[in-house]
């Protein structure tokens, strides 16, 4: 049983964040050229007449192959994107930085590209 605390918000909200962050996701600039061709490649084999599995196969798997391979390409692009860009399309605070726990552990410095003369000096 649920604790009264927990109560998650209704299942339309979320899933239109969800296809969003989706949309955004596929959008975004971070994410692979590769990655962003799986939901539009699933969506292509979707709608394309000839299936590569039989709509004769036993347990419905013939018939139900185009939604299992669309939700196949939604879950695989949603886990191969970057995590940080992610939580960010998702609105979500980025995680705790180690440096923000202890910010005398910090070293500050200073950096500066290293000029021709500098390189020839060294050899």
């Amino acid at each position: 049983m649920a604790h009264p605390h927990d109560v998650r918000p209704p299942a339309g909200p979320r899933i239109v964040k969800f296809v969003r962050a989706l949309y955004r996701l596929h959008r975004d600039s971070r994410v692979n050229l590769l990655i962003k061709l799986l939901i539009p490649l699933a969506v292509i084999y979707a709608i394309f007449p000839f299936d590569l599995v039989r709509d004769r196969i036993p347990y419905g798997l013939g018939r139900y192959d185009d939604i299992i391979i669309l939700a196949l390409a939604v879950w695989l692009f949603w886990n191969l994107c970057p995590r940080a860009v992610v939580r960010e399309h998702m609105g979500e605070p980025p995680p705790p930085r180690p440096e923000d726990d202890d910010p005398d552990s910090v070293v500050d410095g200073q950096a500066r590209p290293a000029d021709n003369a500098d390189d020839q000096r060294s050899c």
